[in-house]
């Protein structure tokens, strides 16, 4: 069809629907011929046993404040329903206006409210058993580990329900002191280096997003460079090796997919085996192989943490380090993978490939491109559920599978949470998914785990791989069914850690800098009081598997990451306070503020002398962020001229820091900028002090 002839249905449609409208106009005007009974109706008195005419009923207070039309439904109006806001009406007491079967009704709902009210007393019991539930959960996982006869599966259905029991009760304990995080609508770029250079104590040394804008104007340059993304398009086909896939497939699900289970594992490898056998199509599957293997290509290794020595690893870049030749095969699997992304429909094989394109780019350090990607797999989950809620609806006889929902809620889960991750660094827009009343809490894990076959397999398939070094092939001869239990383990109690670390950020971040002032001190305070106590609590609640020392530092990548996310909460937590003291008088802080600053000068420097890791992985942009932030929050302390023992070093802590940002500088030009920035404000500071 012609573009004229489009444009020509278009007009004759709009043409048609003006005609019904008018005549729909002509039909009431021709009805109004009862005017002058209307008029003699409304000249009538009303009878003595009429009741007064009451006046239209009040909007509730969300559509009050933005003066929008209230359609008044209860518990939940429509316009607070679709902003996900709590919908609150004016308590009516004057009930002389209602007729007296009004006020027969209201009399009932207030009976009913009332009863409502107690059961809420008693479950406000529940939160003080918390300690014992926890406590419970420890003596689960100190018996699965002696007892070798008892199974796996029910440890960690039991470690889901309590993992998901203290998500709820920890966020309801001060339901009425603190904000929760019922979007997760986390404050954006609050956390970031940019904002910590706002500070006032660098005197407006860099314009604001000084850093961070970087990142955008590299997408803007190489969206010009064509000439060079032609010819890597062209030239990519000649490095994919369909035989080597089902090696990469494993690759990824013990590197990749460990951290982030949005997809069946056996279903994954069926993927790889038949185009092995078939070779690769313009379909779902073959786009989801790809991206699986371009992940696998470039994953490396955990390897020995404390074998690594900075001094040795920082005179190279991380390109060279590496491994070039590994990169490039990943870039040509990812390449082939984006042909065919376009073709895909919404569903749930879509949103798995477009979302771990995001963790290509993660992991390729490319953080604004890694967002689009998270962005259009939100977008694309975000309608499939529409769809689906609607088919659902037509046919009510309709059932999910457990494995249906689990990777359903997996897919929500990891969506989300990259977007709220990536916003904490980055001014971006949410996710679309907030706009959903999500019913499952935290995925639940499997019922049943791989057989040993699979294990078996595994292991045949990882010892003919060549990409897999030494260490990766002894960790591969563990089962696989215990790989994946430590993964879900990891997994459920990383989406509640990220819960916590977004209250604190709504509730010390929701306002820029300028609110941790003396006014708002004394929440503040509270406000960190309350957060150590959840983080503790947290820490207690996580399975052996996943337990770590904060003064020892793991060979283990799980554990490794999660305990650099407690960390990384523990920054955000005491940074206001460091801000704080910088910026008042030394005679009007308190002690305990003093406390939390000393803290936060700590995570500072623990985060840049023991948290430099050459591995490339979803978080490396994250954890180069952080250290950047760590190392201009101490520069703000040493400039203030603050009197603690631990900056004495701080010329060597920066040298460190900006080792770190010279490493990852070819790879990311916020990094490049940031080792400037280190290195000009140190010479400032130093001039300073002198």
């Amino acid at each position: 069809m012609t573009m004229e002839n489009e444009t020509g249905m278009d007009s004759n449609m709009e043409t048609n629907g003006v005609e019904a409208s008018s005549s729909l106009e002509i039909g009431a005007h021709d009805n109004s011929n009862t005017t002058p009974m209307k008029r003699q109706r409304l000249g009538k008195s009303r009878t003595a046993s009429s009741y007064p005419r009451k006046r239209a009923l009040r909007a509730c207070q969300i559509c009050r404040t933005r003066k929008t039309k209230c359609n008044n439904e209860k518990p939940m109006c429509g316009c607070c329903q679709s902003l996900g806001a709590q919908c609150v009406y004016d308590e009516v007491n004057d009930l002389s206006t209602f007729d007296p079967a009004s006020q027969i009704i209201l009399e009932r709902l207030d009976q009913v409210l009332q009863k409502l009210d107690e059961k809420e007393v008693e479950s406000a019991g529940t939160i003080h058993r918390i300690s014992q539930t926890l406590e419970n959960l420890r003596s689960e996982q100190v018996s699965l580990t002696t007892t070798a006869q008892e199974s796996v599966t029910p440890s960690l259905a039991s470690t889901w329900q309590a993992l998901s029991t203290m998500g709820e009760n920890v966020e309801s304990e001060k339901d009425r002191k603190l904000q929760l995080d019922e979007n997760m609508l986390t404050p954006s770029a609050r956390t970031s280096p940019d904002a910590v250079l706002d500070w006032p104590v660098f005197e407006s040394c860099y314009v604001t997003g000084f850093i961070t804008r970087e990142l955008f104007d590299q997408n803007f340059i190489d969206d010009s460079r064509t000439d060079k993304s032609e010819h890597d398009i062209s030239q990519s086909s000649a490095f994919i090796n369909e035989e080597a896939v089902p090696q990469l497939v494993e690759v990824f699900l013990t590197r990749v997919h460990i951290k982030s289970p949005i997809l069946d594992p056996n279903i994954a490898r069926e993927f790889g085996f038949k185009i092995a056998h078939e070779g690769l199509r313009w379909d779902a599957p073959s786009c989801l192989v790809l991206i699986m293997c371009a992940l696998g290509c470039i994953s490396q290794p955990f390897g020995d943490l404390n074998s690594c020595n900075p001094s040795d690893s920082w005179v190279k870049t991380s390109r060279a380090v590496l491994g070039g030749r590994d990169l490039s095969l990943g870039t040509a699997y990812f390449t082939a993978a984006r042909k065919r992304i376009g073709l895909l429909t919404p569903g749930v094989i879509a949103t798995q490939c477009i979302f771990l394109c995001g963790v290509y780019e993660m992991y390729m350090i490319h953080p604004v491109k890694a967002w689009t990607f998270f962005a259009n797999a939100s977008s694309n989950f975000f309608m499939y559920l529409k769809c689906e809620e609607s088919h659902f609806k037509k046919d009510t006889s309709i059932t999910k599978s457990s494995d249906t929902q689990r990777v359903e809620a997996s897919l929500y889960w990891s969506c989300y949470k990259s977007m709220c991750e990536l916003r904490t660094e980055v001014p971006l827009s949410p996710s679309l998914l907030s706009q959903i009343d999500y019913a499952h809490p935290l995925p639940e894990p499997p019922t049943n785990f791989p057989s040993g076959t699979s294990s078996n397999t595994s292991k045949t398939t990882f010892a003919k791989s060549s990409i897999v070094s030494d260490p990766q092939r002894e960790e591969s001869e563990l089962a696989f069914e215990t790989l994946q239990e430590k993964a879900w383990f990891f997994y459920l109690s990383d989406i509640i850690i990220s819960r916590l670390g977004t209250r604190v950020l709504l509730n010390l971040y929701d306002n820029d800098f300028r609110s941790w002032n003396a006014h708002n001190l004394l929440y503040m305070i509270k406000a960190a009081d309350e957060f150590e106590r959840q983080l503790n609590e947290w820490r207690i609640s996580l399975p052996d598997q996943i337990q770590f020392n904060d003064g020892i530092k793991t060979n283990h990548e799980l554990q490794f990451t999660m305990q650099a996310r407690v960390m990384e909460v523990e920054t955000w937590l005491y940074r206001p306070f460091l801000y704080y003291m910088i910026h008042q008088s030394s005679e009007e802080i308190p002690e305990r503020v003093r406390q939390l600053a000393q803290k936060s000068i700590d995570s500072s420097i623990h985060w840049i002398l023991h948290r430099h890791v050459r591995h490339r992985h979803h978080g490396s942009w994250f954890v180069g962020r952080l250290i950047l932030s760590s190392a201009i929050s101490i520069l703000a302390a040493v400039k203030a001229k603050m009197r603690l023992d631990s900056l004495d070093d701080w010329k060597e802590i920066m040298q460190e820091a900006i080792s770190v940002m010279d490493f990852w500088a070819d790879e990311s030009p916020d990094f490049a900028v940031g080792s400037v920035v280190l290195q000009k404000l140190s010479q400032l500071v130093d001039i300073s002090n002198d």
